[in-house]
C-alpha cells in the first residue's frame, strides 16, 4: 500500500495504541480555564463577544411544525432551514460568550439551547431526508435517523459544548446531549455502510464527505464511551477520507465552486489536524495533496472579496474564518495561503452553518495568527497566472500582486461536475478588481436546485454565461458534454486557453467542431494589455440563429466607434471590441429577484448578445476587452446603448421568461 495514503498513515492496529482513550480529548480548554480564555487579544475578544450579544437578543423564530411535509410539497427550503440554523446560531453564540466573558454569563440560554435542539425530531434537514410518508414527503424515521451535513454538523455542535461549558449545564441536560449525539449521529455511522459521502459503492466523494467528517470525528473523540467505539469511528473515518481524496484533482482545484472550498477542502484540513492532534502525528499535513487543496482559494482569488466563482461558488465571500485558512497555511508550509488569510476579513456574524463553534473559537487562541490579524490587513499574494490541469481552470492577471489592469478565468472541464452549471469554455472578467464579465454563481437553494429541472434556473444554464448559442441550443449536462483538446500555454508575454466546445452541445444544436481560444496578452510596446476570445465554429449545416453572449453587471454602453461597447461599472469600464459586419448587437437587463444573487449585483443584471446577422456554418470571429481607460475610451463617452447609438440591433428589456431552450 502506498505510503501517501491515509490508511498507511494510520492504520487500524496503530490508531488502537496511540488514540487517547475515549473523553480524554482535549482540542480546547473549557470556560472554567480562565487563563486561557482571558489571553484572548481584547480586539477579537471584544468583535466575537459583540456579535454573540447580538445573536442572543435576536428572536428566535419557531421550528415549523409541517417543515418536511412543506418542503415535499412546495420545495421550499428556506422555512424550515432559517429557523433550525437559527437554534444553532444562538447556541455558538451563548457557548463563545460564556467562554470569553466567563462561566455564568450565558447559563439559562445554554440549558434551554441544548434541550431544544435535542427535542427536535430529527438533527436532519428536510431537503436531504432519506425517509419518506406513504404520500412521498420527507418524513423522519427516529428509528433510522439520517445523517446529513447538519445532523453531523449539530453533533459536533453539542460535543464542543460540553467540552467547552458542559458545566454550565444541569446533570441531566448534559447526559441528554450525550445520549442524543450517540444515537443521532455516531451510531448510525458506524453501523451503516449505505451512506453515500462513505465512498464504500465506489460513489465519487464531494464536499459532503469531508464536511460530515470534520463533525463526527471530534464528536467521536469527545463523546464514543468505549475504546472499541472511539477506535472503528476514528479508523472508518481515515478510510473514508482517503477515498474522499482520491476523488480530488492531483492539482488540488475545487470544481465545486469557491465557496464549497471551506466546506470541502478546509474541513478536510481539520480532519487531518484532528488526526494529527489526537495521534501524537502530523504525517498527513504533509501529503502533496493536502498542500494542493490549500492553494485553490489564492488560486481563485480576483481581489479584495471577489473570487473566481464558477459553479455554485459565491463571487464575494464573507462569513468565512481566515483564521483556519492561516493556520492551513502555516501548517502546510505555504505562505501564500497564510496570506491570503492576513488580507479576508473576519466574519460578520455567528451564522450557522457557514459559522461553526469549534471554526469560530480555535483561532481565538492561535497566537501566531492573533500576532498576524493585529497588524492589520496584509496584502493578497495575487498570483500572475496559474493554470490547473486536472480541473481546467486557468487564471490570469496583468501583474503579480497588483489588482490593477485585467484579469481573466477560463475554465474547461464538463458538465457532469458537482454542483454544476452547464458552462464549459465559460470565463470571467475582471478590471481593476471588480468583476466587469460575470458568472452569477448561485441564488437560494430549493428543491430545484438538485433536481431534474436543475438547468431550467436561468443561473444554471448556458445561456446566462459566457458562452456561444448555437440554433437557440443551449449546452447540455453531463460529464460526456465535455472540453476536447484543451490546451493551455503560459508565457511572461501572454497566458491563453483553448479547446474545443463541439461536445457541450447536444446533437441537435448541429456543431460540429467549434475552436474556442481566450488570451490575455500583456502590455508591451505594441500596445496595453488584452484580452481576446477567439472563435471558429463548423456547423453540420447553416444555422437558424447564432449569438455570443456576455453576462455583465451594469447597463451597456456606446463605445467610441461601431463595433465597440463599454461594460461594467464606472472606474472599471471596458471596451469590448466586435465585428460590426457580423454581428448585431442587443443589450438585455434582467431583474434579480432572489436575494442571494440581489446581495451581490444588485437589482438587475445585464446581457450582451452579439447576434449573427447571417450565420454561416463555418467562420471566424474575435472578440477583445481592454481597460477603457487605456482604450481612451473613458465615461465621458458612455451613453445608454438604447439612446446612445448601439452600433447595431435594438435594445431589449428582459425580466423573466422561459429559459430552457428557444430564444432566451
Amino acid at each position: 500500500m502506498p505510503h501517501d495514503q491515509l490508511s498507511a498513515l494510520y492504520p487500524r492496529e496503530r490508531l488502537a495504541t496511540v488514540l487517547p482513550p475515549p473523553g480524554r480529548w482535549r482540542p480546547l480548554p473549557p470556560a472554567a480555564d480562565r487563563a486561557a480564555w482571558d489571553a484572548v487579544p481584547e480586539p477579537a475578544r471584544a468583535r466575537t463577544l459583540a456579535l454573540a450579544r447580538t445573536h442572543l437578543a435576536e428572536e428566535l423564530p419557531e421550528l415549523p411544525a409541517d417543515g418536511f411535509t412543506a418542503y415535499g410539497r412546495t420545495g421550499d427550503r428556506e422555512r424550515y432551514e432559517r429557523a433550525y440554523f437559527a437554534r444553532r446560531t444562538r447556541l455558538n453564540a451563548a457557548v463563545a460568550h460564556t467562554v470569553l466573558a466567563g462561566p455564568g454569563t450565558a447559563t439559562a440560554q445554554l440549558d434551554a439551547l441544548v434541550r431544544l435542539v435535542c427535542a427536535e425530531p430529527t438533527w436532519c434537514v428536510p431537503a436531504h431526508e432519506q425517509s419518506h410518508d406513504a404520500q412521498g414527503d420527507p418524513a423522519p424515521d427516529p428509528a433510522r435517523p439520517t445523517v446529513d451535513l447538519f445532523a453531523a454538523d449539530t453533533a459536533a455542535l453539542l460535543a464542543h459544548t460540553l467540552l467547552l461549558v458542559g458545566d454550565e449545564l444541569p446533570e441531566e441536560t448534559a447526559a441528554l446531549a450525550r445520549a442524543e449525539v450517540r444515537s443521532r449521529v455516531l451510531v448510525p455511522y458506524r453501523a451503516r455502510d449505505d451512506w453515500w459521502w462513505l465512498g464504500l459503492g465506489g460513489e465519487k466523494l464531494n464536499n459532503w464527505t469531508s464536511w460530515i467528517i470534520s463533525n463526527i470525528l471530534p464528536a467521536a473523540l469527545l463523546l464514543e464511551e468505549t475504546a472499541e467505539e472511539l477506535l472503528e469511528s476514528v479508523a472508518r473515518a481515515v478510510g473514508t477520507l482517503e477515498r474522499y481524496l482520491d476523488s480530488l484533482p492531483e492539482d488540488g482545484g475545487c470544481d465545486e465552486g469557491i465557496a464549497y472550498w471551506w466546506r470541502s477542502a478546509a474541513s478536510y484540513f481539520e480532519c487531518v489536524e484532528a488526526l494529527a492532534h489526537a495521534t501524537g502525528d502530523p504525517a498527513a499535513l504533509r501529503l502533496p495533496k493536502t498542500a494542493a487543496l490549500a492553494r485553490y482559494p489564492v488560486t481563485a482569488h480576483v481581489a479584495g472579496p471577489w473570487f473566481v466563482n464558477f459553479a455554485d461558488g459565491r463571487p464575494r465571500m464573507g462569513k468565512v474564518e481566515p483564521g483556519l485558512l492561516f493556520r492551513y497555511g502555516r501548517r502546510v508550509a505555504e505562505p501564500e495561503v497564510a496570506a491570503l488569510a492576513t488580507a479576508t476579513p473576519p466574519t460578520d456574524s455567528l451564522d450557522a452553518p457557514d459559522v461553526s463553534l469549534a471554526r469560530l473559537l480555535t483561532p481565538l487562541l492561535d497566537a501566531e495568527w492573533q500576532a498576524a490579524a493585529a497588524e492589520g490587513a496584509g496584502r493578497p499574494p495575487l498570483v500572475r497566472q496559474r493554470w490547473l490541469p486536472d480541473t481546467e481552470l486557468l487564471v490570469a492577471r496583468e501583474r503579480e500582486g497588483d489588482p490593477e489592469g485585467l484579469f481573466l478565468a477560463a475554465k474547461g472541464g464538463h458538465n457532469g461536475e458537482f454542483h454544476n452549471h452547464n458552462d464549459v469554455g465559460s470565463f470571467v472578467l475582471a478590471n481593476g478588481g471588480v468583476p466587469v464579465v460575470i458568472d452569477l454563481g448561485v441564488g437560494t437553494y430549493s428543491r430545484k436546485t438538485f433536481g431534474p429541472d436543475r438547468y431550467d434556473i436561468w443561473t444554471m444554464g448556458s445561456a446566462w454565461h459566457n458562452l456561444p448559442l448555437v440554433n437557440d441550443v443551449q449546452q447540455a449536462p453531463g460529464e460526456e458534454h465535455a472540453a476536447r483538446d484543451v490546451t493551455a500555454v503560459l508565457t511572461d508575454a501572454a497566458v491563453s486557453l483553448e479547446l474545443d466546445l463541439a461536445a457541450t452541445w447536444p446533437a441537435n444544436a448541429q456543431v460540429a467542431a467549434w475552436r474556442r481560444a481566450l488570451t490575455l496578452r500583456r502590455a508591451d510596446a505594441e500596445g496595453p494589455a488584452e484580452v481576446a476570445v477567439e472563435e471558429t465554429w463548423r456547423l453540420a449545416a447553416p444555422p437558424s440563429a447564432l449569438a455570443l453572449h456576455l453576462v455583465t453587471t451594469h447597463p451597456v454602453a456606446a463605445g467610441p466607434t461601431p463595433g465597440s461597447l463599454l461594460l461594467g461599472a464606472p472606474g472599471h469600464r471596458v471596451l469590448l471590441g466586435y465585428d460590426p459586419s457580423l454581428f448585431c448587437m442587443a443589450a438585455e437587463e434582467r431583474a434579480v429577484d432572489d436575494p442571494k444573487l440581489a446581495a451581490v449585483w444588485g437589482p438587475t443584471v445585464h446581457r450582451v448578445r452579439l447576434v449573427a446577422t447571417a450565420p454561416t456554418a463555418e467562420g471566424t470571429t474575435r472578440l477583445t476587452f481592454r481597460a477603457a481607460e487605456t482604450a481612451r475610451a473613458g465615461d465621458a463617452r458612455a451613453g445608454d446603448a438604447r439612446a446612445g447609438g448601439a452600433p447595431a440591433g435594438a435594445a431589449s428589456a428582459e425580466a423573466g421568461g422561459d429559459h430552457r431552450g428557444g430564444r432566451p
